[in-house]
């Protein structure tokens, strides 16, 4: 297999699947995997002033704002040192996040080697968006129709309850894709212009579209 280029970036709408093949492809690969969604919902576990900010933001089906996510992100990144490896996942959402992102990398001793960028229908979307339901303990995910769990309500990996999130309404997630084709578009031409960008159908079923992914990253 060939290798995966040293950093890579995952980006596209909400409900796309960004970071359910962001994971794959980090344990095909052996990279580490980044997970801004994650993150945040860590920062809000946490019960920090900062976590307050990004939740008000997310239930009102915003995006965090930009400073916040910086922070989350130097924050990882400070832990970690030199940054080869990494795969991003929901991260960056903006133009200005994207030139804060190749200053940090730099900063690091690293540099962006690829973007993906994963795109789908917007009816594709909101279907997987307002099926999808989190373990409170493990925060693993699960979709009433595309991935049921195996008991009803409880968690495969650690028996934990399931719960839709806060954020999953039909409403909320509008408001989203709307938000996202307004701030996100912009980067397809931000990365165009650098030479890393590749578009990816991610409307197919998760085996699909790795597939696709990894022949995208072999060059073929």
């Amino acid at each position: 297999m060939v290798k995966a280029p040293d950093n890579i970036v995952f980006f596209g709408p909400p409900g796309v699947g960004k970071g359910v093949q962001a994971s794959g492809l980090s344990a095909r690969r052996g990279l580490v995997h980044f997970s801004m969604g994650d993150a945040l919902r860590g920062e809000i576990a946490e019960g920090t002033e900062l976590g307050s900010q990004i939740e008000e933001a997310l239930e009102r089906g915003e995006f965090a704002s930009d400073e916040a996510v910086l922070a989350v992100l130097e924050k990882h990144l400070d832990r970690h040192g030199p940054v080869t490896g990494l795969v991003l996942d929901g991260f960056p959402r903006t133009v200005a996040q994207a030139a804060k992102l190749e200053q940090l990398l730099q900063e690091r001793g690293g540099e962006l080697s690829r973007v993906l960028l994963l795109d789908a229908d917007s009816e594709v979307l909101l279907a997987r968006l307002t099926g999808r339901l989190l373990c409170l303990q493990c925060t693993r995910t699960f979709h009433k129709v595309f991935r049921p769990p195996q008991r009803p309500g409880l968690c495969d990996g650690c028996g934990g309850e399931l719960s839709r999130r806060k954020d999953d309404s039909k409403e909320v997630q509008r408001e989203r894709l709307d938000t996202y084709r307004h701030l996100t578009k912009p980067l397809e031409g931000f990365y165009r212009d650098r030479g890393v960008l590749e578009i990816i159908d991610g409307s197919g079923s998760v085996e699909d579209v790795a597939g696709l992914i990894d022949r995208s990253l072999s060059g073929n």
